[in-house]
């Protein structure tokens, strides 16, 4: 994984943690980080709320450390967006996600989850759900700005002209980004040779194109971060946050892509996103 990618969010828990009391679901970002050395997971992410869960259960800072693990940087990369946590104690944590789906979310392929002492880290099987990186091999993301509305008026002579502005949107166009095909959709994803291309386990449910357009359905607001922060060690800013207007009149993960190397590698055929300046 690296960059660009898109995340967004959705219901994530309720989960139970050594048999005790389920902690209450939340709205959680599948993506995003409050310092680019460390990559701890940032307050509102889907990593996060798995240390508060086990936090609340076990006891306060017993889950030290709950951070991203990915590819700094826009360069080439196959490797799959992963997170680790450190459980502190000295006995496994147990954690019950209640079904597969939502394990999914976490980045886990079954509905129970063991979390060993430290120094073993527990990491994802999956990709964590709510967030579509293309891992691509090349790629460019494009910000245009156009004007939302506008109105003028002159006087009587036409020698003034007042114009009032509504203000003006950004559109992002996600230019020329080759990757697997497994990143595609769930039918390439379940085939071993287009999963092992992408560095995938095979029938990884997350991290496809198939997905996000099917939340931008939805409506969801997307953040798309074009590139990490420039300074290692400062809060990643440079995401914009969007949605997907175009989804309204193509149906399928289909109409944004275009076979660059048929079957195995394909490119977004301009993924337009829109939002505030």
């Amino acid at each position: 994984m690296n960059f660009p990618l898109i995340t967004w969010s959705d219901t994530v828990g309720p989960v139970t943690v050594n048999g005790g009391s389920p902690f209450a679901a939340q709205t959680r970002y599948g993506f995003g980080v409050d310092n680019t050395s460390t990559k701890n997971a940032a307050a509102d992410t889907v990593v996060d709320y798995l240390r508060d869960a086990i936090n609340a259960e076990v006891g306060a800072g017993t889950i030290v450390t709950a951070r991203y693990v990915y590819t700094d940087g826009p360069g080439p990369s196959n490797s799959p967006l992963q997170a680790e946590w450190f459980n502190t104690t000295g006995s496994s944590i147990s954690v019950d996600f209640g079904t597969v789906a939502m394990a999914n979310k976490f980045g886990f392929s079954t509905s129970t989850v063991v979390f060993p002492p430290s120094p073993t880290a527990k990491t994802m099987t999956i990709n964590p759900g709510m967030f579509w990186g293309p891992a691509g091999l090349a790629g460019d993301v494009r910000r245009m700005l156009t004007q939302r509305a506008a109105s003028s008026s002159s006087d009587m002579s036409g020698l003034s002209t007042d114009v009032v502005n509504w203000g003006a949107v950004a559109d992002l166009d996600m230019m020329s980004t080759i990757f697997c095909a497994a990143n595609y959709t769930r039918w390439f994803a379940n085939i071993q040779i287009y999963a092992t291309a992408a560095n995938r386990v095979l029938g990884d449910p997350n991290n496809t194109l198939e997905g996000l357009i099917e939340a931008a359905a939805t409506g969801v607001t997307f953040r798309l971060y074009r590139e990490p922060a420039t300074a290692a060690g400062t809060v990643p800013d440079t995401y914009q946050v969007c949605r997907m207007p175009g989804v309204s009149n193509k149906g399928s993960a289909e109409d944004f892509v275009t076979a660059a190397d048929e079957p195995r590698l394909w490119s977004t055929a301009g993924l337009i996103f829109r939002g505030e300046t």
